[in-house]
């Protein structure tokens, strides 16, 4: 049933009291019976009203409450009628009251769920404070991590930077080295350029469009220069087969006095002759008549005479 409000509730009580009155002054006149036969009524217990406030309409309505069992009896007692005025009274006052009482019964009930509500509400506000307090904190962290990590990414940043203007010059200068050096392997013997093949496949033919690293450019350079430097410190010595000029292969031991210059002959020192490194690469000129002394120095080498000794041997200086 709707609650009534206290305006409504006022209205109908006071509408309701008026109308009562009318019906005790009707009920107990001098024809009623006395009063009296109500006492034992009165004087029940009072109801707690199930926690309504002591304010005087509380106690009009427990009295009323208190009161309707004996009007009723009254009514129904000899000589009491209830009439087509009285009747519709009395079911007014009845339902009015108990229409308070249960807007009363509500208000209590409402005002214990706010209380008890109140409370939970003020725990989650205290919650919710410090889940607050911990993110706030939590982004104070953050920034300062945010902020760090800025700095960090711009010195990286410049890093980067200075790398990429070294990277430009190191360019600049194995380009320059690829150029000079693409030349001067021509000049390389074949036993070098055997040893090099490695590193010979992965040197680029134009050094302006090649893709690989700077790195890998970098070591192969280091590697070729490195290589023809230590050939060019020693006295290598060869077994090769060689083409001579009427079409004949020989089997011959070339002796490389680093890259300056070249001896090689046969096993018998019928053969002979001398190599030079050029542009297109080593050209080679028979000298028969220097194969016995080419023969002398080729065992030398190998350990086959065991006397040390000064071998003439010609000589070419470019």
């Amino acid at each position: 049933m709707r609650p009534f409000s206290n305006d409504s509730l006022h209205a109908q009580m006071a509408d309701g009291s008026w109308q009562m009155g009318k019906f005790l002054r009707h009920l107990f006149g001098p024809s009623s019976v006395p009063i009296s036969h109500l006492r034992p009524r009165l004087r029940s217990p009072r109801p707690s009203l199930l926690g309504l406030r002591r304010s005087p309409t509380s106690w009009a309505a427990a009295g009323l409450l208190l009161l309707l069992p004996g009007i009723q009896a009254q009514t129904a007692a000899p000589g009491i009628r209830v009439t087509s005025e009285t009747g519709p009274m009395i079911d007014s006052t009845r339902e009015t009251i108990a229409k308070w009482v249960e807007t009363k019964q509500l208000i209590s009930k409402e005002k214990s769920e706010w209380i008890s509500g109140k409370d939970i509400l003020g725990e989650r506000v205290r919650l919710a404070e410090a889940e607050t307090i911990s993110v706030k904190e939590k982004l104070k962290e953050i920034e300062l991590a945010v902020a760090e990590a800025q700095k960090k990414r711009d010195e990286l940043s410049a890093e980067n930077e200075k790398l990429k203007a070294t990277g430009e010059k190191v360019k600049a200068r194995i380009v320059a080295l690829e150029k000079k050096l693409r030349p001067l392997l021509k000049m390389y013997p074949d036993p070098l350029k055997e040893k090099l093949k490695p590193i010979l496949s992965r040197f680029p033919e134009d050094s302006e469009k090649s893709t690989a690293s700077l790195a890998e450019r970098l070591q192969n350079v280091l590697g070729l220069v490195d290589q023809a430097n230590a050939f060019n410190s020693t006295i290598t010595s060869v077994k090769e087969l060689r083409t001579f000029p009427d079409s004949s292969r020989a089997e011959v031991t070339t002796v490389y006095l680093g890259l300056a210059q070249a001896y090689y002959t046969n096993s018998d020192g019928t053969l002979a002759g001398v190599g030079h490194p050029g542009p297109d690469g080593w050209t080679w000129t028979p000298d028969n008549g220097h194969a016995k002394k080419i023969l002398m120095a080729v065992h030398m080498l190998e350990g086959k005479e065991k006397v040390a000794t000064f071998i003439d041997l010609p000589v070419k200086i470019q």
